[in-house]
């Protein structure tokens, strides 16, 4: 709950910070540049966290595998809810509705042809395997670096990047000036979209299941931790299920890179509105630049919203469900 009171007050600040500076708006022109090379950085950083863990490192194999295969399935389930929950709602595949003047034609900003995928794609990907192949060379297989310094570092890093992005994406919000228009428009509607990529996450990973055969209570938990990596699974393994929170971390980890490499192309080929829930909470946080670069700035405020509410529930109701 206090990460997401965080995140939301990071991003308020940058919003409000540009509502007061929005006349001098032209000399802010450098934060869409500099926002991916922050999401690198990250991105270099979490391969380097999956890396210096050997306990995840020896289980690279079968946990591995089958944590992709989730991935991949509750991704695939999520996309499709999007997609039949977009359409009822009336949004076009810009993410605007069909009501709106020029919606047909995906009108207002954003609606733009943007890229399958651009050259940031190939950047987060070798940015994460290099720092995968550091994190596990320095820590695991040398020992140059201890794994509680390496933690502590690499845990700053993130929680401080983490912050700088969500309030360069409130600036770009602000300066943009798009968002009360969105949620007027939108109105409790925008619950819509949390709420199908939590259902859709939990039938896919009920799938996945049927062939992986881990216990229910541990399948549920490992569903409801929605993309939060770090805190989801840590709350999982306090629990005493150990296997399920290593299962968590990794499923939700690779559901975030492949969000990161992916959105550009889901955009394009399906809608905007579907990019919002692959990521789940890191909507509000890593992803949120690369969602912003892919689709527009009131999907960009969706995704925000939807990561938001994911990032309150993990805190307050995954322990419940594990103390079950």
């Amino acid at each position: 709950m206090k990460i997401a009171i965080s995140y939301l007050g990071i991003a308020a600040i940058g919003y409000l910070i540009a509502v007061f500076l929005k006349e001098q708006k032209n000399r802010f022109g450098w934060i869409g540049k500099f926002l991916p090379m922050v999401v690198t950085a990250l991105i270099f950083t979490m391969g380097f966290r999956i890396g210096e863990n050997a306990e995840v490192v020896s289980n690279i194999g079968t946990i591995g595998i089958q944590s992709l295969i989730m991935a991949l399935v509750t991704m695939v389930f999520t996309i499709v809810a999007l997609g039949l929950v977009r359409r009822a709602l009336g949004y076009n595949r810009y993410g605007h509705f069909e009501k709106e003047e020029g919606a047909d034609k995906g009108g207002g900003s954003g609606s733009e042809k943007k890229p399958r995928f651009s050259a940031s794609t190939i950047r987060y990907l070798i940015a994460v395997l290099l720092g995968f192949l550091l994190g596990y060379v320095l820590v695991v297989r040398t020992g140059t670096i201890s794994f509680d310094t390496a933690s502590l570092v690499s845990g700053t890093f993130v929680t401080y990047a983490l912050y700088l992005m969500v309030l360069l994406v409130g600036m770009d919000m602000g300066f943009d000036g798009s968002l009360p228009k969105v949620f007027k428009a939108t109105g409790i509607k925008a619950f819509a979209i949390p709420a199908a990529t939590a259902v859709s996450t939990i039938a896919g990973i009920l799938v996945c299941n049927i062939f992986i055969g881990i216990g229910f209570k541990e399948i549920i938990c490992i569903g409801c931790t929605f993309g939060w990596y770090s805190l989801g699974p840590n709350i999982i393994m306090e629990a005493g299920m150990i296997s399920a929170g290593a299962y968590a971390f990794l499923t939700n980890f690779l559901r975030d890179m492949i969000s990161i490499l992916v959105i550009p192309w889901v955009a394009d080929r399906f809608g905007y509105v579907e990019t919002v829930g692959l990521p789940q909470a890191a909507a509000m946080d890593v992803c949120i630049a690369t969602i912003e670069g892919a689709t527009n700035k009131a999907t960009t405020a969706l995704a925000f919203f939807s990561g938001a509410l994911f990032t309150i529930f993990i805190p307050v109701f995954l322990p419940i469900i594990a103390a079950l």
